[in-house]
């Protein structure tokens, strides 16, 4: 591809004067397409500061030092930025929009992400988002040199020939990339989806500039409460397994000791298989679970505690933002192949549901004087697979408004379906629920009986899994149809398509690979659940657009603060939340009728003072 700059010698203009900022723009106001990109001495906007904003042409890039020229007054600069008929090119856009909101008040309009952009083209093959430097070796063949980025660390001095050099490349180098990208997003039809990529990343990034309030006090208290339990289990396996063993030994305070190490699963195997002659493979929690023994079931019980403390402890409230207050996790609008998000430091998502033991949920809140409005779809992915199947008893089902689980159950058994059957069978209706939802997932026969045995608490065998699995399918016949050609479409083109047109892509094993049949295997599985869960992703995006749409449309003094799956929550001034709530719920529902047209679209909202109650 030819360049129309040379990348050892990039134009610029380092622009420290308002004088020169205007003259600048008389220039860039006249592009339709221009490269945005800054510089700052950290990755915190509230903290750190925002030193250099590059905006550049395909063959020139305008450096504003940020420190000399302040944009915040420069209303040019505003309405240059929120101008929606210039696209602006951007690589993880959502970072420099929020520098750019917090510390000049813009808010960047119509934006085309390269990194989202390369993410959507490479979904199931590349693990990672891929970085300019990498897209720049792709595209364009150039080894880029990123090491000088580290320099801007903290900086306060006179930026140097090498600093500048390299934030002028970052502005030049999207053009190139983004022409190669738009003809890869064209082939392959993929320009609707990177369209709707690129409007989220507006509504992630006031979200992570938002951030959620949390209840410190009650969270530690929760912490210190699970130690307490956890302590017990530790104390109730050690005098459980004492009697085992040979020891007279006791320790600086008078104690006996602990025969073993209930951590080290060298020992514990030796505990189970020679003590307990249990002939264990393993100390994992699935083969614990069918050991059925009281001292496999305390160290589960140990186990359950312990995971919830180390992954939920209260390094979770270091992470509050000393600024504002609030926790500003790191959102990935495609953090899975299948476009559904995922989240960091910390994961929010990975907050269990609330139970007695562990309303971790609760702890989360709004400011004074608001209210969070915590919407999610229902059984939304029963739905996309009813829609996508055709299936007819399915269909009819949902339309119905019968409890899906209790239906499928009365079909699978022979059983008439009541309003009461979840009360009359409820280990039928246990059976039947996690099928579908496996088969969604690819499961095969000895998955869905792990599953199964985990919903009923008893053991399941392969067998009673594969008759199960055939029950199911007899109940809806076009689901397995349904299923079975997306497995073996997948395999033959080489990626599976949601109805909005994403796509996951697959790498085919060579016939000759020892492990052929095995790679084959995990491309059907993963074929059956990418357009369910890819359906999902992207009715849940649809609906944060449209949600944030009407938030700046209403005026109304609210936010998107969260998304978990299909869920999506907002923090609404208090006189406003039960109104907000019904247009909330109308957006979730029109995003879902966008793509779901065979069943209708539920939603359960509410309005609280937490998160989840």
């Amino acid at each position: 591809m030819e360049l129309k700059f040379n990348p050892d010698k990039p134009e610029y203009e380092f622009i420290q004067t308002l004088d020169a900022a205007n003259k600048a723009f008389d220039a860039l106001e006249k592009e339709p397409i221009i490269g945005l990109d800054v510089e700052s001495t950290g990755f915190d906007p509230y903290t750190d500061k925002l030193l250099l904003v590059q905006i550049g042409t395909a063959s020139k890039s305008y450096i504003f030092d940020a420190r000399k020229v302040d944009l915040k007054e420069m209303p040019r600069f505003k309405e240059f930025i929120e101008n929606p008929k210039i696209l602006k090119l951007m690589h993880n856009g959502k970072f420099d929009y929020g520098f750019i909101k917090l510390q000049t008040g813009a808010e960047i309009a119509n934006i085309f992400d390269t990194m989202l952009s390369e993410s959507i083209l490479t979904a199931g093959l590349q693990a990672k988002p891929a970085s300019l430097k990498e897209l720049s070796f792709k595209y364009l063949d150039l080894n880029i040199e990123k090491e000088i980025r580290k320099t801007f660390a903290g900086f306060a001095g006179a930026m140097t020939k090498e600093q500048l050099d390299y934030s002028a490349l970052d502005t030049l180098l999207m053009f190139p990339v983004f022409e190669a990208q738009l003809d890869k997003l064209k082939k392959e039809n993929l320009i609707n989806i990177a369209k709707l990529e690129f409007s989220v990343t507006r509504v992630v990034a006031e979200m992570e500039l938002k951030g959620i309030l949390i209840n410190s006090k009650k969270w530690k208290e929760i912490i210190a409460d699970l130690r307490i339990k956890r302590d017990k289990f530790e104390q109730d396996f050690y005098e459980a397994i004492r009697p085992l063993y040979k020891i007279n030994q006791n320790d600086l305070f008078g104690k006996a000791s602990d025969p073993i190490n209930m951590n080290s699963n060298v020992q514990l195997l030796e505990l189970f298989n020679n003590k307990l002659g249990l002939n264990l493979p393993s100390t994992g929690d699935a083969i614990l679970e069918t050991a059925q023994h009281p001292v496999a079931r305390i160290l589960r019980d140990y186990r359950g505690y312990e995971k919830l403390i180390s992954a939920f402890g209260e390094g979770l409230l270091d992470k509050i933002n000393k600024v504002t207050g609030r926790i500003h996790p790191n959102f990935l609008q495609l953090g899975a192949a299948t476009g559904r998000f995922s989240c960091q430091n910390p994961n929010l998502q990975q907050i269990p549901r609330n139970s007695d033991e562990v309303p971790f949920r609760t702890c989360f809140m709004p400011a004074p004087g608001y209210k969070l409005v915590v919407a999610d779809y229902s059984s939304m992915e029963m739905r996309i697979l009813a829609n996508e199947s055709g299936d007819v008893k399915m269909i009819k089902a949902l339309k119905d408004g019968l409890d899906i689980h209790s239906y499928t159950a009365s079909l699978m058994f022979d059983k008439p379906y009541t309003p009461d059957f979840k009360k009359l069978y409820p280990q039928l209706r246990q059976i039947a629920k996690p099928i579908g939802f496996g088969l969604m997932y690819g499961m095969g026969p000895m998955g869905l009986a792990g599953r199964i045995g985990s919903e009923i608490k008893q053991e399941v065998t392969k067998e009673q899994g594969t008759e199960y699995m055939n029950k199911y399918f007899k109940s809806y016949p076009s689901v397995q149809r349904y299923l079975d050609k997306l497995a073996r479409e997948a395999v033959e083109k080489g990626y599976s398509p949601t109805p909005a047109g994403r796509k996951r892509w697959y790498t085919k094993p060579d016939p000759s690979d020892p492990d052929y049949k095995k790679k084959i295997s995990n491309i059907e599985r993963q074929a059956k659940n990418h357009p369910i869960q890819g359906t999902n992703a992207d009715v849940t995006k649809y609906a944060m657009v449209f949600i944030q749409e009407k938030l700046n449309e209403t005026g109304v003094d609210g936010n998107v603060i969260l998304t978990v799956h299909d869920e999506i929550v907002c923090e609404v001034r208090e006189d406003q939340a039960e109104d907000w709530s019904k247009i909330h719920d109308e957006q979730m529902k029109r995003a879902g009728e966008l793509l779901i047209k065979r069943v209708p679209t539920e939603t359960s909202v509410f309005v609280g003072d937490v998160w989840e109650h």
